[in-house]
């Protein structure tokens, strides 16, 4: 941001003051644009245990079988995948205003307090970063890709991350939104494909970031373009679950 649009916003934030996302009060002196710190706190975060392949929290420690029925029939071609919160309350608003009421920029203050998760931080650390597509309709529609935006932010926050999108989504695919596991692992197959002109380095590690994991149906289809271009590394990452 230059330093004319600095001044405007800072002139406009006098007038005009923000009021967090979360809580809807007006925003302290804290390091976010949109989140306070009471808001920043009040963000569902998942902590160990969780499940090892899809990252879903287990809700206290299990006894005997920890297999994670979320992704038990998935076959991932992921290795792993790490959530920081749990997409319900107030995250589940957040992600909601990003996708569908054009306010991108909520997700930079989302990607901020994620990166102080130190488990995603290194999950994420050294890797390049492959944000989720969307087909060129919609992007045009929404005017950007959220998930591209995550990576970007990510990249700029932890150590040794690169963005590259590789992946391209060449044919549109309906709403997983009110789709099951089956339906969404139908819907998105042979939706993606690698970019025209674009490789991958066997030797590096790939994670492919979106804004939130459901089925992991995407991320899986995703990740399954890389493998087929002979990347031998590769796991996934999202804001949220659920």
């Amino acid at each position: 941001m230059g330093l004319l649009a600095d001044l405007d916003r800072g002139i406009l934030d006098l007038i005009f003051p923000r009021d967090c996302a979360v809580t809807q009060l007006p925003l302290d002196a804290g390091p976010f644009l949109h989140l306070s710190a009471a808001g920043a706190a009040a963000l569902p975060r998942i902590t160990d245990p969780r499940c090892l392949t899809c990252g879903h929290p287990f809700d206290g420690w299990l006894e005997g079988d920890r297999s994670c029925p979320h992704c038990a029939e998935l076959h991932p071609a992921f290795g792993r995948a790490l959530c920081v919160f749990r997409a319900k309350g107030p995250v589940r608003h957040i992600l909601h205003r990003i996708k569908y009421e054009r306010s991108p920029y909520l997700a930079d203050d989302l990607v901020a307090t994620a990166a102080t998760d130190e488990a995603f931080r290194r999950h994420l650390a050294g890797s390049i970063l492959v944000p989720v597509p969307l087909h060129a309709d919609k992007a045009w529609s929404r005017g950007y890709n959220q998930s591209e935006r995550i990576a970007v932010g990510l990249a700029g926050l932890i150590p040794g991350c690169s963005v590259h999108p590789l992946v391209e989504k060449y044919r549109p695919t309906e709403s997983q939104t009110r789709l099951d596991r089956t339906q969404r692992l139908r819907n998105v197959a042979k939706a993606f494909r690698l970019q025209r002109g674009q490789t991958v380095d066997p030797r590096r590690r790939y994670v492919v970031i979106d804004d939130v994991l459901t089925t992991g149906a995407t991320l899986h289809a995703c990740a399954a373009i890389l493998r087929a271009a002979g990347a031998t590394s590769v796991d996934a990452a999202a804001l949220a679950h659920g």
